[in-house]
């Protein structure tokens, strides 16, 4: 994905921002056809999930490794205690470090099956309510450009992101080309 700078935002912003709907569609497009995220203000229901909790440096490379031991071992534990998924792979953000990232990293399952969490693998839901949504086109790498353009966003029509943030992923690096990958985002709004 293509950086876009903050002037560019600006612009954006002021010729495609409404402040009735709280959300735009980018019409611009940029080197590679790539566009700006459609960001909207949804209501969302509670999701269950089990994950388990890791932190590691900024790099893309150091939270890759990371994320992918994490998913690892949930799934591992879903598949001995014979616990099926409920629908797509998460990570989950509940604070903020500029150094740090910390995480929680699982699967969304049945809120039945949270009872059975233990040892590492723990339960909990992403809470209801408000948030900003985006689904982020291509390279997990490029996902912060993303989330400049949301804050920017955020700022222009006179909210403020909470705690937590989350990503769905959409579809996997396993079975696509990094272009190809889509995630959706989920931040609390107030």
């Amino acid at each position: 994905m293509i950086r876009v700078n903050k002037t560019a935002a600006r612009a954006l912003d002021a010729d495609h921002h409404s402040r009735r709907s709280g959300s735009y569609t980018a019409q611009v497009f940029y080197p590679g056809e790539n566009t700006i995220p459609d960001f909207k203000l949804i209501e969302v229901s509670e999701t269950p999930y089990l994950y388990v909790s890791k932190s590691c440096g900024m790099a893309p490379a150091d939270i890759s490794q990371a994320m992918g031991a994490a998913f690892g071992q949930v799934w591992a534990f879903m598949q001995a205690n014979d616990i099926t998924p409920a629908g797509r792979a998460l990570s989950v953000y509940d604070r903020y470090d500029p150094d740090t990232m910390i995480f929680r990293s699982g699967f969304s399952i049945d809120r039945a099956d949270m009872s059975r969490a233990k040892g590492d693998v723990k339960a909990d839901v992403t809470p209801a309510g408000e948030v900003i949504h985006f689904v982020h086109k291509g390279s997990y790498g490029t996902l912060r450009d993303d989330y400049a353009l949301m804050m920017t966003h955020i700022t222009n029509i006179g909210r403020a992101v909470s705690a937590p943030t989350w990503e769905v992923y959409l579809n996997s690096p396993d079975q696509m080309a990094e272009e190809d990958l889509r995630t959706a985002v989920y931040s609390m709004v107030k």
